[in-house]
């Protein structure tokens, strides 16, 4: 379906809606006691997550996090988790070969998600450039509702860029070492995490919440 297609059958400007991604900001929330996934992996409190989980698709570039889990491999508190599954699973697990502080976790249950967002002390969002700039993942309205601060690749100007630049980091695409120099950075600098982690979190609350959302979208459509 082409572009004219689409804005042929969306309707008048004036009475098109955005619909943006949400989260239930009372289920995906900051938890305080110890973290199931932590201690099932024997991850320490000494110890650093940086996290990626969702899809392992081709479009995502997981390769850069693999890449920049090689030029951090002797920082031992380091870890970088890695959970879902998708067609690149394969051969990203093959990259990884022999890397002892790449984690592999299966697909989780829905119900265990916040748990697993809690995992972090970093979240990790790659993002092919071509990618970066069309679409906003739904994956970071939990990753900012957690309170843990999100790592994500994006140029400048983009929806993600913009959004982040101010309550979280971007790099440029496909630069792993830049990846692995903030990763490395974050994990040394607990009071910097938990700042950007409030900030994100204050953000999902004001601006990503379900039920603000939907009252803003039902205005909209009675105006």
């Amino acid at each position: 379906q082409n572009a004219d297609d689409l804005g042929a059958s969306a309707g008048p400007p004036d009475r098109q809606v955005l619909m943006p991604n949400w989260v239930d900001v009372n289920y995906i929330k900051p938890l305080k006691q110890e973290n199931r996934y932590r201690n099932e992996l024997q991850i320490t409190d000494k110890e650093v997550v940086a996290l990626y989980s969702g899809n392992m698709g081709e479009k995502q570039g997981l390769d850069i996090i693999i890449h920049a889990a090689k030029l951090i491999e002797e920082k031992k508190k380091i870890k970088i988790v890695m959970c879902g599954e998708g067609p690149a699973l394969s051969r990203l697990r093959i990259l990884a070969t022999e890397m002892c502080n790449v984690i592999w976790l299966p697909l989780q249950p829905i119900e265990q998600l916040n748990e697993l967002l809690n995992m972090a002390d970093i979240h990790l969002l790659p993002q092919r450039a071509e990618a970066a700039d069309l679409v906003m993942p739904s994956k970071l309205t939990g990753m900012l509702a957690s309170g843990r601060p999100v790592i994500a690749t994006a140029n400048p100007g983009t929806e993600i860029g913009n959004l982040l630049k101010k309550i979280g980091i971007i790099i440029r695409p496909d630069d792993a070492h830049a990846l692995a120099r903030k990763i490395e950075e974050l994990s040394d600098k607990k009071t910097e995490r938990e700042k950007m982690g409030r900030a994100g979190r204050l953000y999902a609350e004001e601006h990503m919440a379900k039920e603000k959302i939907l009252i803003q979208i039902e205005e909209a459509l009675l105006g």
